[in-house]
């Protein structure tokens, strides 16, 4: 039997550095490779982004670049920079830590979503200085609620509360209604130590079964 023997010369993959001549602005998903073009040596190469670089490439960054068996130039890591930094992770990716994680940040702290934010944890706390909350439309689901504040300013278009039970303890109140101002209750009580004082233009009142005003002295007029 005459076997055939056939030479096969299998090139290995090759390293280089060079320098980033284009690059998308965006981050694209992981099966999407991004297309750059890093400049290596007098040639300008168009290569993908490594799954494993996580920096993204931008443009004038010095790159490790890799030449596969294939031909395919690779970006595997970002080696020198001289602007800002920004991470890129494909679609649908996770960032997990078995123990404590820090994030510390000396000046701001900015989170953005597209869509939607989603936090679930045992226990938050969250202690600031200033805070300035602005949402179009909230919807919140709260067993028990323990607030303390020394000064509160709520700015409402329109607003809605529906409560089992309430009890408020104030030093001072003080209400202003520019247009009409209407409770309903099954029962109302209103109880003051020393004077209560009705001040308005008209007055109506109206009962339908008995209206009754104790008190030693009355005066009218």
């Amino acid at each position: 039997m005459t076997q055939t023997a056939e030479f096969y010369d299998a090139s290995g993959a090759q390293l280089a550095t060079g320098r980033v001549l284009d690059a998308p602005e965006h981050a694209a998903d992981a099966g999407d490779l991004r297309a750059l073009r890093v400049l290596c040596g007098n040639r300008a190469h168009a290569a993908h982004t490594a799954a494993s670089c996580l920096l993204q490439p931008q443009k004038d960054d010095t790159v490790l670049l890799a030449c596969l068996e294939d031909g395919t130039q690779v970006v595997l890591a970002v080696l020198f920079r001289a602007g800002e930094a920004r991470i890129s992770l494909p679609a649908h990716s996770t960032l997990e830590c078995p123990g404590r994680l820090t994030l510390r940040c000396a000046e701001s702290l900015d989170l953005q979503s597209g869509r939607r934010m989603h936090m679930q944890t045992e226990e938050l706390g969250v202690t600031v200085k200033n805070c300035d909350v602005r949402a179009l439309s909230v919807k919140s689901v709260v067993s028990s609620i323990d607030v303390c504040c020394s000064t509160l300013y709520s700015y409402g278009k329109s607003a809605l509360s529906v409560f089992a039970s309430l009890t408020q303890c104030l030093g001072t109140s003080r209400r202003m209604v520019e247009g009409e101002d209407e409770t309903r209750a099954g029962s109302s009580t209103l109880l003051a130590e020393d004077t209560v004082t009705v001040m308005s233009k008209n007055k109506l009142t109206l009962a339908e079964e008995t209206a009754r005003t104790d008190a030693k002295l009355i005066q009218l007029g």
